[in-house]
């Protein structure tokens, strides 16, 4: 009951937002930080400008901000509704990204229309596509029908990082600390084919693949 009274209090979770994004911020000037790019996903965003649709695994979801040291665009990334996401969504607003609120069961069909429309505006999208929820590693139909509705390439994108504690959740959650060693891959981009299965089993692919380039520990 605590809990939920935390984090239904705005004021509150918009501190512990802030608390997080602190903490972020002592994780980055304390760790070591190198970006690995595909050179055809670094061509179609450094050079062309083209808006991609990056996909992380929703237990990297804290490394999310380490985006902007590739691209400088404000990327529009998805958040669930639940009370957990309000203080992420602190965070993320802080170090310079859009949110974008939906879920399969609430504001999943605006957050779809809005993603659409922010892709068609050359604004590239953040995705956790086995998230808010789970199974791990299972890649759900929304990344999958955005990318083949608006065209555009889906990046899969993956972490290592040499000093961390994963969380008790679903997901096993990443919590990096300080002192780190990071390598953040971004991978090949990817057109999903017109198979929902076969588009599906790409990205979980390309997903686990960056992962072994980034040098990754299960």
């Amino acid at each position: 009951m605590k809990k939920r009274t935390l984090l239904n209090n705005r004021l509150l979770a918009t501190l512990a937002g802030v608390a997080l994004n602190a903490y972020g911020e002592l994780f980055v000037r304390t760790s070591r930080i190198r970006i690995q790019a595909h050179p055809d996903t670094y061509r179609l965003v450094q050079e062309q400008g083209a808006a991609v649709i990056y996909a992380f695994w929703h237990r990297h979801a804290f490394f999310v901000p380490l985006l902007r040291r590739f691209d400088r665009r404000r990327v529009a990334v998805l958040l669930s509704t639940h009370r957990d996401a309000q203080i992420v969504a602190v965070a993320v607003r802080l170090r310079g990204f859009e949110v974008v609120e939906g879920s399969s069961t609430r504001g999943g069909l605006q957050a779809y229309h809005f993603l659409r429309r922010a892709l068609q505006h050359c604004q590239p999208v953040c995705i956790t596509p086995d998230g808010p929820k789970g199974p791990a590693e299972l890649v759900k139909s929304g990344v999958i029908h955005l990318a083949q509705q608006s065209g555009c390439a889906i990046v899969p994108v993956s972490v290592s990082c040499s000093r961390s504690h994963r969380l008790r959740s679903w997901d096993r959650s990443v919590l990096p600390l300080p002192l780190s060693r990071v390598v953040v891959q971004l991978g090949a981009p990817l057109r999903p084919p017109s198979s929902l299965d076969d588009s599906q089993e790409l990205l979980a692919q390309g997903l686990r693949y960056a992962a072994s380039l980034a040098g990754e520990c299960p």
